[in-house]
């Protein structure tokens, strides 16, 4: 809980609260991370991570700090890290060609030289209990020390030993943890996280737009982890969606046996998702996978309604139409309407109050929870409301097109002419 308002916590929430106190603690360098998204992808689970990838490490990593940089003035993300960790120091041995060549002295020959002396070689083997052991032979141990490895002698064309120092530089530096690559390429993962009301999109989008205008040539960006998965996972929802939209056109045009009526029931769709896009701008909740998932569920659940108004709708003219009381569209929406007012008002209050537990969650999962149950409830609130006004609307101005009451009246008269005149079709 807060300790000054005494209001509970989200994760996010406490996360922004624990970050500063964290960063009070002397040589400790803090990263927050939910932990419920990591199961999204096999990275480390980040909202944002990609890698930086390019031939040389020094590079990669001016340009990974470049790129760091400006996402830390962007002031849309926190926790930046990255997995570029230097370990012990060590000793880096680099040949001078010149002067190994004054001394008559062969790249191969100081290599050979190098690893007999520090890292051993094999002379031969010992046999013991059944078993084979090596016969290594190398300098004692203290030769890490600089200065005993600058005294090591090679031998030159001329079968004269010189000193290692003369032919070869010698630096400390601090080696790499471990080295990673990405398709063969040397690479650098950068993660993030991302501040309250912070869109991953948005945040994405201007790394990837930035990163183009910072990085050098042979050196570029490829998203990884979660941002990957995000991405991924959004494509597919969408195609879901488009795929939803025309499978149910096609069920409900087989059902009406109209191309028409369909249209009218589907116009529910735009205004649900505006409902729902509406609930989670007010809620503070942001268009993620789970809220995506909800707008899927709103395909199947604000259908309903247009389906129980045109539905009934049609029943209406079917029976003014054999009475001879004419059957017009106007009239029969007149009387429709207020009819199938209470089931469809009915129905929509059952499914927010069943929503309502979801949206107002705080525990284990709340995450998952609530922007589903939000973007549920404000899409099902807000094409209610709308489709009462609109579907009528958009089903008087198609009824302009419809040709089904003069088929029904052709195929009639065609049953008279062949003198089935018992034969009453509907």
């Amino acid at each position: 809980k807060d300790p000054k308002s005494g209001k509970e916590l989200s994760q996010q929430e406490f996360m922004a609260v624990a970050r500063p106190e964290l960063a009070k603690i002397p040589d400790v360098k803090a990263m927050m991370q939910d932990l419920s998204s990591r199961g999204f992808s096999s990275g480390r689970g980040f909202p944002i991570e990609f890698t930086v990838q390019g031939p040389d490490w020094d590079e990669l990593y001016v340009e990974s700090k470049k790129i760091m940089d400006m996402m830390e003035k962007s002031g849309t993300m926190t926790d930046i890290d990255t997995d570029y960790l230097l370990g012990m120091p060590e000793v880096q041995i680099n040949p001078d060609r010149r002067k190994a060549a004054q001394h008559g002295i062969s790249i191969a020959a100081i290599g050979a030289t190098v690893n007999a002396m520090i890292g051993g070689t094999k002379v031969g083997q010992f046999p013991e209990g059944g078993h084979r052991y090596d016969i290594r032979v190398q300098l004692p141990t203290n030769i890490n020390d600089v200065e005993n490895v600058k005294k090591i002698l090679v031998g030159n064309t001329r079968s004269n030993l010189v000193p290692l120092e003369r032919v070869v530089g010698i630096d400390i530096k601090p080696s790499l943890q471990k080295i990673s690559r990405v398709n063969r390429q040397r690479a650098i993962t950068v993660t993030a996280n991302l501040k309250i009301g912070a869109s991953q999109q948005d945040a994405m989008t201007m790394i990837q737009t930035k990163g183009k205008e910072i990085l050098k040539p042979g050196y570029f960006m490829a998203t990884s982890g979660s941002s990957t998965a995000f991405a991924d996972a959004f494509k597919g929802l969408i195609f879901a969606l488009i795929l939803g939209i025309a499978v149910a056109y096609m069920v409900l045009a087989s059902q009406f046996n109209s191309f028409l009526d369909p249209v009218a029931i589907l116009m529910a769709l735009p205004f649900s998702i505006s409902g729902a896009l509406f609930a989670l701008a007010v809620t503070g909740q942001s268009l993620n996978i789970y809220s995506f998932i909800g707008v899927l569920l709103l395909m199947g659940i604000v259908k309903k309604n247009s389906i129980l108004l045109i539905e009934f709708t049609n029943t209406v003219r079917d029976r003014a139409q054999l009475a001879g009381t004419g059957g017009d569209a106007v009239g029969a929406l007149i009387e429709a309407c207020p009819i199938r007012l209470r089931p469809i008002i009915m129905t929509s209050i059952a499914t927010i109050a069943a929503a309502i537990p979801s949206a107002l969650a705080l525990g284990a999962g709340a995450e998952a929870y609530r922007p589903m149950a939000i973007t549920i409830i404000g899409g099902v609130l807000m094409s209610t409301v709308l489709t009462l006004y609109v579907v009528p609307c958009v089903y008087a101005v198609l009824d302009r097109f419809r040709k089904r009451d003069e088929s029904r009246i052709k195929v009639k008269e065609a049953f008279k002419r062949v003198g089935n005149q018992n034969l009453d079709i509907d």
